[in-house]
């Protein structure tokens, strides 16, 4: 009986993962959280992405303006999802941004301006590096014949 109870009192104690409560699908493994796609934290409880938010100024290779200022903000409905404001020109220019790793996203191609006479769609992507915020963003714009394509490029200063 003596053994039996000892036994009992060894596997309760060994449970180290009955006080532990993962968030946003992360699992406990031998007391700690193992953190799905997207998450991070002790209890995943922080997206991956909320690392990156905030200003970002640097400069853009097609722009006249300097500094170039662009914002990044979570979706807080979408885990892996961000929208880059362009603050260098009043706001004129928002692209959602989709991450595909850690430090990588994808601009996925979407129209970024539509006043009725002109027509603009941007896709790129971009990398957060140690050195800084690395993108390169292609503007299409309908007002010609021929829609023109440029390619810009942004880096953090």
């Amino acid at each position: 009986m003596v053994i039996l109870l000892i036994s009992l009192g060894l596997f309760s104690s060994c449970d180290k993962c009955k006080d532990i409560s993962c968030e946003n699908g992360g699992d406990c493994e031998d007391g700690e959280c193992i953190c799905g796609d997207w998450y991070t934290g002790d209890n995943c409880e922080t997206k991956i992405v909320k690392a990156y938010e905030g200003l970002y100024s640097g400069t853009m290779t097609c722009s006249w303006y300097s500094p170039y200022i662009m914002r990044f903000a979570d979706v807080p409905s979408e885990d892996n999802e961000m929208t880059i404001q362009d603050l260098s020109v009043g706001n004129y220019m928002v692209y959602n941004a989709v991450f595909t790793s850690e430090n990588q996203f994808n601009i996925p191609s979407q129209i970024v301006s539509n006043n009725g006479f002109e027509t603009v769609r941007a896709s790129g992507s971009g990398t957060f590096r140690s050195s800084g915020l690395e993108m390169s963003i292609t503007i299409t714009n309908s007002t010609q014949a021929t829609p023109t394509l440029t390619l810009c490029t942004f880096v953090e200063n």
